[in-house]
């Protein structure tokens, strides 16, 4: 949980009381009923206060119906795991909230020591500026796609994207220290992120130290321009959550509050959608890093045991409709049905009626259909079923063996050519195991085409698109 900052007088438990008085009352605001939506979704890690959820989320009253998560532009594009702040973002505009993303443009230039026990790397500012751009194309598309998703649109209020470096860009030094001064440095040592790396000696610059106080400022800066007392953010922003909550505390004396959403993980215990070894690997939000039909199979190939979770933290659909697909899903188990749901749903989200389409499209010709089907497609089309992200351009005259092929489809560490004896690798349906065999490409072509199928597994397709 949230630890209060010593020496200060904590004002939440006194607003609690008297929200345990008028407990009773039938009516609630659009943060309450949002707030009591992530809790029936298990969505809720923990709180700042502590006791913002009790009684009900009955102090939530006291709260603007306003709020906000942030994003740091440290890549081009968000990926999976950012989906999950979003996708409850844009949720709470379908509760009646005001919803606010907040582009880190200016703290990316500083970076997160957020579960990191080594420095962040240095990124240009003329890379995050181009990343931030990206970030806000990405985020104003996904948006357009949920309104268009929505039978009441009409009612939907619209979200806000915000970029920080509007604040801190023009702030002198001078300004920054004077708002310094209300930190102690006791309680920003106490952070777990600085913590952890002290303890291990690891150290960290002071720009990392101070990434604490910007966060807290930009918080403090959607409270005045927005009326913003709340917001979500990932289990690894306790820390800075807390601060900002301190620091709103001290300079406007008024209550605010934040939730953390879980961490998400897949059945190995890694972060859902993001590789260990490899980021070409992480499931992304751009069309360009990961297709929409790769987008659309990473959802409906998850396992029984996962969709059920995911389709709470990640749907849109009211409980009620979740909760009939999630039943019919457990009485029918081995048909994919919330597997199916949840894929399409989160691909139109992300890439529109369109890359649905698209990613249906192929899945069908992939899993339902046969080779001659497949070679029945013309290669345009299939480049554009497939998606610039799952087709690899790769010249003959570069590969011998079979192991070098299977080496280079491969966008992790793990080698192709090691993993095919175990009968992992297929070409257009058909097994290779002997990394040593000589390549015979008029062999491995799909008819009439300069292109081959590649299958890593039962599932994991991609395509070949030979440019000699």
């Amino acid at each position: 949980m949230f630890r209060p900052s010593s020496g200060l007088s904590i004002r939440f438990p006194s607003i609690l009381s008297s929200c345990c008085s008028i407990s009773s009352a039938t009516t609630s605001n659009a943060l309450q009923n949002f707030c009591i939506d992530l809790s029936n979704r298990q969505l809720i890690s923990l709180s700042q206060p502590p006791a913002f959820i009790e009684n009900n989320f009955q102090s939530a009253n006291h709260l603007p119906n306003v709020i906000y998560a942030g994003f740091d532009p440290t890549s081009d594009s968000l990926h999976v795991g950012n989906l999950l702040i979003f996708s409850n973002l844009l949720r709470s505009l379908k509760h009646g909230c005001h919803a606010i993303a907040l582009i880190g443009g200016a703290t990316a230039l500083v970076g997160d020591p957020s579960g990191r026990d080594t420095d962040r790397l240095e990124i240009a500012e003329e890379t995050i500026n181009m990343n931030k751009e990206e970030i806000r194309r990405q985020l104003e598309r996904i948006s357009e796609n949920f309104y268009e998703m929505q039978s009441d649109r009409e009612t939907v209020k619209r979200l806000d994207i915000v970029d920080n470096a509007e604040w801190h860009s023009n702030m002198s030094s001078l300004e920054f220290i004077r708002i310094c001064r209300l930190f102690r440095v006791g309680d920003m040592l106490r952070l777990g992120a600085i913590k952890s790396r002290m303890r291990e000696n690891h150290g960290l610059p002071c720009s990392e130290f101070l990434y604490q106080i910007m966060q807290s400022y930009d918080w403090y800066q959607l409270t005045q321009k927005y009326n913003c007392y709340f917001q979500i953010g990932g289990s690894d922003q306790l820390g800075h959550l807390d601060a900002g909550y301190d620091y709103i505390r001290r300079r406007t004396k008024r209550l605010s509050a934040g939730i953390c959403l879980p961490l998400i993980t897949d059945s190995s215990g890694n972060k859902l959608g993001k590789s260990v070894t490899d980021c070409k690997e992480s499931v992304w939000l751009s069309e360009n890093k990961t297709s929409p039909y790769a987008f659309y199979q990473f959802f409906r190939q998850q396992p029984d045991n996962q969709i059920v979770p995911l389709m709470r933290y990640f749907s849109l659909k009211s409980l009620d409709d979740m909760n009939a697909i999630l039943s019919e899903h457990e009485s029918n188990l081995g048909k994919w049905i919330a597997q199916e749901e949840l894929a399409k749903e989160l691909t139109q989200l992300i890439h529109g009626a369109d890359g649905l389409r698209l990613a249906q499209q192929c899945s069908n010709a992939l899993f339902k259909g046969s080779l001659a089907d497949i070679e029945r497609i013309p290669l345009q089309t299939l480049e554009q079923l497939f998606g610039d992200a799952s087709i690899r351009r790769l010249s003959k005259s570069d590969l011998v063996t079979m192991g070098d092929l299977a080496d280079r489809t491969r966008s992790d560490k793990m080698r192709g050519s090691i993993l095919m004896k175990k009968g992992a690798f297929s070409l257009n349906g058909e097994k290779f195991v002997d990394p040593n065999a000589k390549i015979n490409f008029e062999k491995i072509l799909l008819s009439g085409k300069n292109a081959t199928l590649v299958c890593w597994g039962k599932r994991k397709y991609q395509l070949i698109r030979w440019v000699d």
